[in-house]
Formats: structure tokens, sequence, C-alpha cells
């Protein structure tokens, strides 16, 4: 499984808030969990603390993050 991938304009629209994490994805941070905003499923590539999410552009789709770990489960039904 690839990891999901972010275009520059991604990672600028996390900001002021910017961090990266170990894979090189950046996210902002708000109370202890991690917002993504990307391409591709974070699910088994992505290690985030429960309760993050994904916004996943192509789909789109929303993920998040279920067990503080790569677990996360698409939330309700996207067009």
């Amino acid at each position: 499984m690839s990891l999901p991938t972010q275009t520059e304009a991604n990672k600028a629209g996390v900001t002021p808030i910017l961090k990266e994490d170990a894979t090189g994805l950046a996210y902002s941070e708000l109370g202890g969990i991690r917002i993504y905003v990307g391409t591709g499923t974070p699910h088994a590539t992505v290690t985030a603390p429960k309760g993050s999410v994904f916004y996943e552009l192509a789909g789109p789709d929303l993920y998040m993050n279920t067990d503080a770990s790569t677990t996360w489960e698409k939330v309700g039904a996207q067009s």
C-alpha cells in the first residue's frame, strides 16, 4: 500500500500550524489531534493520534483514526 500524497498547495493550506509527521506529510494539530489534507488513503500507512482526520481530496473522502496507530475508517457517505 502506498503512502498518501500532498501537493505544495495542500501543505500551504495547513499553515500557520504546520508540522510534518515521520512520513513527511504536513498537518495541523488542534487539541492533540491531527488534520491532514491530501490524496490517497491513510489506512495502514499513517500513524496519528486517535480522532485525527484525513481529508482525501480525490474522493472526496474523510477518514478518522480509530486506534492511535495506523487504523483509519471512512466517515459517513461522501458523494
